[in-house]
């Protein structure tokens, strides 16, 4: 009987115990900040590839903290490197095809010139020729008339009538050069008409040629991957020997200096919570530690309590879920870390 007393009274001291130890949870559940419990991430860059080649060499390996800019993996060029070359030579032969083409120009402007010069020259001679004769003409008339009288002898008439018939052959002569340099006009014209299309098309060829280079070129920058900002790295997934398709992750970065946590506050305890919003984190691995952030995002849409989040209830409810963002210089906090995040000036 005596052990069944003292058996009650250590039952009732335990559950004694175990109530004010819930009681005393249940307070400080009351008063503690709002908050819940999340996990650190970080910022993940892939450093992928843009081109299909095989792997060289990879400068880096999981854990190395990289700088931005610094050169990372290197991929097998040849292929477009011999491109670049064939574009760069497609480029030098357009271009000397434009000069070719304006140099023709140039003759075409030089043979106009020419060209306009001679009819000038002919128009000059055909009005001399036209005085000429005229003057033949009137001498030719006025010894005639004189040979009709007896004045003058049939030679000299004869030799009026051959100047009259010269003075015709100079003019239709020098009418023909005239239409012979219209002509060489019309012809150094539209050679000049016809080089002036062919630098059009030359100058057309060298901006392809332009896009070619600077398509092969950008080809051939993508043969090196740099870093494209400050990180360390989390996953190699390629080795040298290796060839790449376009779009595969080489390496996972992961950005440690800026780090962000995401945890799920209940409704009741939503108004607690806004952008800008100062918190506190403790991390599990540093529980003498505090570190401050702020809220980024508050979600707008609610959710059913997550079974992997823990909670401080033990019933279903609705949460939001709220993105924290912590400075991270000494980068102690690391992706997966559990921690528990409180919004500073909501404790009761």
């Amino acid at each position: 009987m005596k052990r069944v007393i003292a058996l009650v009274v250590v039952l009732v001291c335990v559950l004694s115990v175990a109530l004010v130890y819930r009681l005393r949870q249940l307070g400080a559940y009351r008063n503690a900040p709002a908050g819940g419990t999340g996990t650190i991430e970080g910022t993940e860059i892939n450093v992928t590839t843009r081109i299909s080649a095989r792997i060289v060499a990879v400068h880096v390996r999981e854990g190395d903290a990289v700088k931005a800019g610094q050169l990372l993996v290197e991929l097998d060029c040849a292929e477009p490197e011999a491109a670049l070359a064939q574009a760069k030579a497609q480029l030098a032969a357009a271009e000397a095809s434009v000069e070719s083409a304006l140099a023709q120009v140039r003759a075409a402007d030089g043979s106009t010139a020419v060209a306009r010069r001679s009819v000038n020259v002919a128009r000059a001679e055909e009005a001399v020729a036209l005085a000429d004769r005229a003057n033949t003409e009137k001498e030719a008339a006025r010894v005639k008339s004189l040979h009709k009288a007896g004045a003058v002898a049939s030679a000299q008439l004869d030799r009026a009538e051959t100047s009259v018939v010269g003075a015709n052959e100079r003019v239709a002569m020098v009418k023909a050069n005239q239409e012979a340099a219209a002509a060489r006009v019309g012809v150094a014209y539209q050679g000049r008409v016809a080089a002036v299309a062919q630098t059009q098309a030359s100058r057309e060829q060298v901006q392809a040629a332009e896009a070619a280079v600077a398509r092969a070129q950008t080809t051939v920058k993508e043969c090196r991957l740099y870093a494209p900002r400050e990180a360390v790295v989390q996953i190699r997934g390629y080795e040298p020997g290796e060839v790449v398709l376009p779009g595969a992750n080489v390496l996972t970065l992961v950005y440690l200096d800026e780090v962000r946590a995401t945890f799920y506050l209940p409704n009741a305890e939503l108004g607690a919570a806004a952008p800008n919003k100062p918190v506190t984190v403790i991390a599990d691995a540093y529980p003498a530690e505090r570190f401050s952030g702020l809220i980024r995002h508050v979600s707008a849409k609610a959710e059913f309590t997550p079974k992997t989040v823990q909670t401080r209830e033990d019933r279903d409810r609705l949460v939001y879920a709220v993105e924290v963002v912590l400075p991270n210089p000494g980068r102690k906090l690391r992706p997966g870390m559990p921690v528990e995040v409180s919004i500073n000036g909501t404790a009761r």
